[in-house]
């Protein structure tokens, strides 16, 4: 094996990263018709024209950043491909095109954009977007996004028009108006009861959708979704223990199609066939793992009110084994049970967000009457003074509490330090230690957290408390243990805590209200004391946990920062490998923030916008918090402000944590493990103008530059660790689709690319103390890939229907081991409530 060949490689594809991370610092838009000023650097070479108004022409253009005003040519850019103005041709990119008009064919490895109606074609692995199409195709793997008339043909996973006059090919089409044309897909959707569509589950506003949980003795216990046209229905559902409940779990994914008619006011009947894909699991005798059923049924429903129903089956199936179409079973098939009818009302919902709408303003309109200095906390000089001592004397005392902790109470080895081991570890810093993933990740950057807000809550600003996670980790490491100083604990510790600690330095501010009496004052308290333990202690320490103030009492201005928060309960399955029926459920609780507005020219400062989205689990098995993810911009400027959108460019950080464990009575295999705990990087925003019925259109692309990460290793095992460590980079892209009175639509999809520089090939590892092997992990690089798509069903008033899938790949290249392909999915579903 040539090592030295594989090292060149690697510094080959990191160069490539760094490269790719600091272009993305030149981005801007590129929607206005040759807009002034803002310009990009044209990084290419090509033949080029400058036209006495200054704008640059091209017939050729090519280079790593490829920006002209107009393209009548072909143009490719090694990261990005941009035309101010209009382009006809051929427009290929890695990263992305963008072009405000468009006639020709696009191709780019992220998005394609053109913030006009366009002619011709989109090519994307991930998102296609244009403001209409005029004449065309987008062909994507993930979404294809037409918000206007698309008339032409699009192909993907999901298909949104918001005017179709052409044909949608996917998984799930949506389009708002279907005057021509047609849908061909597995779930279609169209506010258009006539409109032609061809799918095994077709939607419109007159479709009455019914929640059925029932039992039967095909399978013993099930749940399904029916949806009832005017005369026809369509089902889809999941059966449990298909073998019998005294067997090993079984269970069963089933679609059926059929006719119903009304024999009288509360009575219908109908019919269908159905086929369903069986999984037992079993691999031996006559029992095969995997087999498929066909049934037909017969079925009386009785309406007991409008919303509520029972009903009773009755049929007959057969099951069969695959490829040889042997027969497993064949028997008389008997259900019963209920079925709640679910009801949308736009109307009412119209009204009552017409009824939210007016409440905020009015809200908003008594605080705007207040003068800011006799309402903020912030405009008190007491509150704001910087007290730089007591914000050392905290984040000291920190390391002070929890060392004396570990060593009088816990009496941990580790904490037995004397001057001797401090002396010790200024000789031998530093190495990669072997803590578990969960506290080098996980537990050092909510440690860091509390560093950081020592000083925030003391006065502080975001720039100035950002020393003192940085002092606080390395205070902990020379001198709080025996153990020799980590430099992943100092990279997690320092950029994870000034994450996470500004981030609950705010939230804990949503909640404060010094003007606030007896018990709800108290939880108030109790609420930002645990998300913010060093303010509660600060506040504790000047009374301001129990002052009622009737000026300066609050702490956040919601009519200059607006805040969505959203919590969300119901079921999570983790797969194992991939497996259907192979996996694991846990009962889930997810938090979804999202603070501030990130095209706000106001807000200036670190994180006046961010998102957070953190999920918790809670079932013994797997970790209690298996997601974090959060995004702050540290700066940004307007590029672009007008009738096409909007658009920033801007330097975002990034914390993202997956933790899963082997599945219960599943393999041995890690689901995913993935951290991004120290990064930052430039991205683009863009949002689009208000098209017909789409509310919100948002579209972000960001690439990091990634100082610490983690992913699963599938050799490395030493101590605690199980894991790789390493730096290198990530990108991502992010889009974002609101509908008024229905509900919403995001697609998350991360790259990351983790290169582990530090192996312990040549090291004895029998004779050397694992503290001090210093190895990041097995040598080599990963690769992994998470899509994330995400819909929200809107029910009543604040309350919605949540459904979450995430799907993880992960290759991993070693230099002295196999390397692996991994992959799995998990999904989740859930009862969502805004706030």
């Amino acid at each position: 094996m040539d090592y030295g060949k594989e090292k060149k490689q690697l510094v080959h594809h990191a160069l490539w990263g760094f490269l790719l991370t600091v272009s993305w610092l030149w981005i801007c838009p590129l929607q206005a018709q040759t807009p002034k000023g803002h310009r990009l650097p044209n990084v290419a070479v090509g033949i080029h024209h400058h036209h006495p108004d200054s704008t640059l022409c091209s017939p050729l253009n090519i280079g790593l950043l490829s920006e002209v005003d107009t393209l009548h040519g072909f143009q490719y850019g090694m990261f990005l491909g941009a035309v101010r103005g209009r382009a006809d041709g051929f427009m290929l990119a890695t990263l992305a095109n963008v072009a405000h008009a468009f006639n020709g064919v696009q191709i780019a490895s992220f998005n394609n954009i053109v913030f006009t109606p366009m002619k011709g074609i989109q090519i994307s692995p991930i998102t296609n977007i244009a403001m209409g199409v005029r004449q065309g195709m987008q062909f994507s793997s993930i979404a294809n996004i037409s918000s206007g008339k698309m008339r032409g043909l699009q192909l993907s996973t999901y298909n949104y028009a918001d005017t179709l006059r052409g044909t949608q090919i996917g998984i799930l089409n949506v389009a708002q108006s279907h005057p021509r044309g047609v849908q061909i897909g597995l779930f279609n959707y169209t506010r258009d009861p006539e409109a032609r569509k061809i799918g095994l589950i077709n939607i419109n506003p007159q479709t009455r959708i019914d929640v059925m949980p029932y039992v039967g003795n095909s399978t013993r216990l099930n749940l399904a979704l029916r949806f009832r046209n005017p005369h026809t229905y369509t089902m889809v559902g999941i059966g449990s223990h298909f073998l019998g409940l005294d067997e090993d779990f079984s269970g069963e994914l089933f679609y059926r199609m059929g006719r119903y008619w009304s024999i009288a006011p509360r009575w219908t009947l109908g019919g269908d066939v159905g086929f369903g894909h069986v999984e037992t699991f079993q691999n031996k005798g006559d029992t095969p793992r995997r087999m498929y059923s066909l049934q037909a049924r017969l079925t009386a429903d009785y309406a007991i009110n409008d919303n509520l129903g029972a009903f009773v089956a009755a049929g007959y199936g057969t099951t069969r084994h695959y490829g040889s179409h042997t027969n497993f079973r064949s028997r008389p098939i008997i259900e019963a049970g209920l079925a709640l009818r679910y009801h949308h009302d736009p109307d009412h919902q119209a009204l009552w967000d017409e009824e939210r709408k007016r409440d905020r303003e009015f809200m908003l309109g008594k605080l705007a009457l207040t003068p800011e200095d006799s309402l903020y906390r912030w405009s008190d000089p007491d509150y704001t003074k910087k007290r730089w001592l007591r914000a050392a004397a905290e984040a000291a005392g920190i390391n002070v509490f929890v060392h004396c902790f570990d060593r009088f109470v816990m009496d941990e080895d580790f904490a037995q330090v004397t001057f001797k081991s401090i002396a010790h570890n200024w000789h031998h810093a530093f190495v990669w230690d072997n803590d578990q993933f969960s506290t080098n990740l996980f537990a050092h950057p909510y440690h860091g957290n509390l560093y950081f807000n020592s000083a925030r809550s003391n006065g502080l600003n975001f720039w100035q408390s950002a020393p003192y996670a940085l002092g606080g980790s390395l205070m902990w490491e020379f001198c709080g243990e025996v153990e020799p100083p980590a430099i992943n604990d100092v990279l997690a510790t320092t950029f994870g805590g000034i994450c996470i600690g500004e981030v609950m330095h705010r939230v804990s501010a949503l909640v404060l209200n010094d003007r606030s009496r007896g018990f709800r004052r108290f939880l108030r308290e109790a609420v930002a004391f645990v998300t913010n333990p060093m303010q509660g202690l600060n506040r504790i320490i000047d009374g301001d946990a129990w002052n009622v103030r009737q000026d300066k009492y609050m702490y956040h201005d919601f009519s200059r920062i607006p805040v969505e928060f959203a919590m969300s309960v119901g079921d999570r399955y983790i797969a194992d490998q991939g497996g259907i029926f192979r996996g694991e459920s846990q009962p889930y609780l997810m938090f979804d923030l999202h603070y501030g507005d990130a095209f706000d020219d106001s807000n200036t400062q670190p994180y006046d916008f961010f998102t957070l989205n953190a999920c918790a689990g809670f079932t013994g098995n797997q970790p209690l918090i298996n997601n974090l993810h959060l995004l702050g911009k540290l700066w940004s400027h307007t590029v672009y402000d007008g009738k096409q959108g909007k658009t920033i460019v801007g330097i975002f950080q990034h914390f993202n944590y997956y933790d899963s464990k082997p599945v219960k009575n599943g393999s041995d295999k890690t689901p995913y493990r993935i951290s991004e705990a120290a990064s930052f990087g430039p991205g683009m925003m863009w949002q689009f103008p208000q098209v017909g019925n789409l509310k919100r259109l948002e579209q972000a692309v960001f690439a990091d530059l990634i100082l610490l990460g983690g992913t699963k290793s599938d050799y490395y095992n030493v101590i605690d660790r199980d894991y790789n460590m390493g730096s290198g980079f990530s990108l991502k892209s992010k889009t974002q689709m609101v509908f008024p009175r229905l509900g919403y639509f995001s697609l998350f999809v991360d790259y990351y690319h983790i290169y582990t520089w530090k192996g312990y090939e040549g090291k004895d590892l029998e004779h050397t103390n694992p503290l001090y092997l210093n190895a990041q992990g097995d040598k080599g690089d990963a690769q992994l890939l998470v899509f994330n798509p995400r819909f929200v069903f809107q029910l009543r008033n604040n309350f919605g229907i949540e459904w979450q899938g995430a799907y993880y790949g992960r290759y991993t290249y070693y230099s002295y081991h196999p390397s692996v392909r991994a992959h799995t999915f998990e999904t989740r579903l859930g009862l969502l409530y805004r706030f």
